[in-house]
């Protein structure tokens, strides 16, 4: 097996003599990395064939891609945390990824019908859908907080309000303060905003959700110009910058990317942090194991503006294979070995939790659904409590292009910074939306 890390973009290899080329985001622990490896070593065991892993940075691997098609010398299979949102459904339209029915159909009934509706895509030179995907793993954003900062202010786990604005205000108006006159330099929420990053993205949805804003009706008809919604997205966009507005953000968020956030929690700048994966407690479970126990917690979202329960976005992080890719068998025949559950599964609690699985047989291994562990049970409860709703490019695909432009982190930046009212901000932005959808 041949071995590559990158950490910046620096053009497209020419290194296609293996017999297998995968391109992969990194992970954030070398476990997770190592558990891939191993894979790929056995695949090349088992078939006499050797290929070349190549790990890149959070986003670079996007890059890589984009600039790989240009160029017709995509690699066989590669992962990213950004295809299924910004660039799937509109490859699947365009006749650029191959067909991996011939993969999932033996494996079908292993899967949650929802991943298996993420990747089942239409092409538009076909006129048919097909699986143009191979759902992979699946992830929701999640609260993180400090919970030896929040009893250092005074306050304890039974303090926290279970309502929507409270639960923000609380940080800013409350935790904040209180450490802040014991001479700590800390903020009460990482609220990034920057185009830079998917998370804005990502957690935007769920502030969406909370205020009963459904900016594309299952029908995939764009509503966000419906009086009733603009409101409801004013409301929710209102309450996504408030923290930002009020000082109660580290001023470098405006300009976060990739794991910035991560970073700024993790080093105490900010109480709260949100993240679409465990990635934040698990890079503290081996060095830090009394932090990752003990001080860090992870809890569900707070109720929505309604009193109710916030439904929870689910993005099924996706495997992708490309019609002008050089190994098309190949990369069937490793994606086969990779998505049997018996190998799945144990590569996903490896990861300690990180991604939840999409086959439901897998969640329901005690490991998740029986974890004393408080990260992954949180995540368990989750998953399993909380109603669930896809992204909105699951009924459009051309809403997969809102998340290309940056359009919600746009308008952030317009009220934080360039200092718009808010329903301005939100009519430029359906504005630009009605215009991508109408592509």
């Amino acid at each position: 097996m041949i071995l590559s890390t990158a950490v910046m973009l620096v053009g497209t290899t020419g290194a296609l003599a293996a017999d297998l080329t995968i391109w992969w985001t990194k992970g954030t622990t070398e476990v997770e990395d190592n558990t891939l490896k191993d894979i790929v070593a056995r695949w090349e065991k088992e078939t006499g064939k050797t290929a070349e892993l190549s790990f890149y940075a959070t986003g670079d691997t996007e890059a890589k891609v984009l600039t790989a098609l240009k160029a017709g010398s995509p690699p066989d299979l590669t992962f990213d945390f950004g295809f299924d949102l910004a660039y799937t459904p509109t490859w699947a339209f365009e006749d650029q990824l191959a067909d991996l029915t011939s993969v999932i159909e033996p494996v079908k009934a292993e899967f949650q019908q929802g991943a298996l509706d993420s990747v089942y895509l239409l092409n538009g030179a076909t006129g048919q859908r097909a699986y143009y995907a191979a759902p992979w793993v699946q992830m929701t954003p999640h609260v993180h907080y400090w919970k030896d900062m929040l009893e250092t202010a005074g306050f304890g786990e039974a303090d926290l309000p279970k309502d929507w604005q409270p639960f923000w205000d609380f940080w800013c108006d409350a935790v904040a303060p209180a450490l802040r006159d014991k001479g700590e330099r800390v903020y009460g929420i990482g609220q990034g905003s920057s185009t830079t990053s998917n998370d804005p993205y990502l957690i935007m949805h769920i502030y969406l959700n909370a205020f009963g804003a459904q900016v594309v009706a299952p029908d995939g008809t764009l509503q966000i110009s419906q009086p009733e919604t603009r409101e409801k997205v004013i409301a929710a966009l209102n309450s996504y910058v408030k923290p930002i507005k009020a000082g109660c953000v580290p001023p470098d968020a405006v300009n976060w990317g990739g794991a910035d956030d991560n970073t700024s929690f993790l080093n105490r700048k900010n109480l709260v942090a949100m993240n679409p994966t465990l990635s934040i407690p698990l890079s503290q479970k081996a060095d830090n194991p009394d932090v990752y126990a003990n001080a860090l917690r992870t809890v569900p979202w707070p109720n929505g503006a309604d009193g109710a329960p916030t439904p929870t976005i689910i993005s099924v992080k996706q495997i992708l294979s490309f019609k002008a890719s050089p190994n098309p068998d190949n990369a069937k025949s490793f994606l086969a070995l990779l998505l049997k559950p018996e190998t799945i599964g144990p590569m996903l609690q490896a990861n300690g939790g990180r991604w939840v699985p999409v086959m439901p047989k897998l969640l329901a291994d005690p490991f998740y659904s029986q974890s004393t562990d408080p990260h992954v049970a949180a995540m368990y409860k989750q998953f399993t409590e909380s109603a669930t709703t896809p992204l909105p490019h699951t009924y459009n695909r051309l809403y997969a292009k809102v998340m290309q432009e940056q359009l919600w982190q746009k308008a952030m930046g317009r009220i934080v910074i360039d200092g718009w009212e808010t329903d301005k901000a939100v009519d430029e932005l359906a504005e630009r939306m009605t215009a991508l959808l109408a592509e």
